[in-house]
């Protein structure tokens, strides 16, 4: 994957925050604040308000490439554009306006990623507006998972991952009946029907498990 930063021209001011303990903050989500003053990705579930902004990217080593680790500090993008992440599987269009998708996991999953709303349609829901030139998503980014074990992922069907067209560094979220998260492609082809994770998935996925990849659109925040 390309990844084209987080900031960009249109970008405006910029606050900061420390990650909360037992998380993980990704380059380009939405986070929130928390009661103690730490951040956290915003929570999936179309009808979740009170962002912060964006965690912009930074050129310090993190422990997890693409990843703040709970105590680590992230620059927030709070107004302007920025590029963000569009849940795989969803198309927009430019003009188009985003929300938070419908819950996934457990619903409580810090995922800070974007779902459209319907198409030229602003909502109470709506955080975003899409403000690329191109469509922008794909709806073969969505399959099903087989199996997960270690750090590596297992579809039923070669079909299934070669859908998903996997790079190395590309950005997925995980989701299944028990949790759901944001992850990285290590190796998109450990097999025909393999790949494997930077970060060892969550142990509690178990039912109804699918990888969504993640593609960065560039966005416009809304107050």
């Amino acid at each position: 994957m390309i990844f084209n930063g987080v900031r960009n021209s249109g970008s405006g001011i910029m606050t900061s925050g420390i990650v909360a303990s037992g998380q993980v903050v990704a380059y380009g989500t939405f986070v929130r604040r928390s009661a103690d003053g730490t951040i956290y990705m915003v929570p999936t579930g179309d009808n979740i308000h009170g962002f912060l902004g964006i965690a912009n990217d930074d050129i310090i080593h993190q422990d997890y490439d693409g990843f703040y680790a709970a105590g680590k500090k992230v620059p927030i993008i709070i107004g302007g554009s920025a590029n963000a992440w569009l849940l795989g599987g969803e198309v927009v269009y430019s003009g188009d306006y985003l929300k938070f998708p419908a819950a996934l996991g457990a619903g409580t999953e810090g995922l800070g990623v974007l779902a459209p709303e319907t198409t030229l349609t602003k909502t109470l829901d709506s955080v975003a507006r899409y403000i690329g030139v191109n469509d922008a998503g794909d709806a073969d980014y969505d399959q099903t998972i087989a199996s997960i074990a270690g750090d590596t992922v297992t579809f039923g069907l070669a079909a299934n991952l070669a859908a998903l067209d996997l790079s190395e560094g590309d950005l997925v979220v995980i989701d299944s009946n028990e949790a759901a998260e944001v992850n990285m492609v290590a190796n998109p082809a450990a097999s025909s029907t393999t790949c494997t994770m930077s970060r060892t998935p969550l142990a509690s996925h178990e039912n109804a498990i699918k990888m969504y990849k993640l593609v960065q659109i560039n966005v416009q925040l809304l107050g």
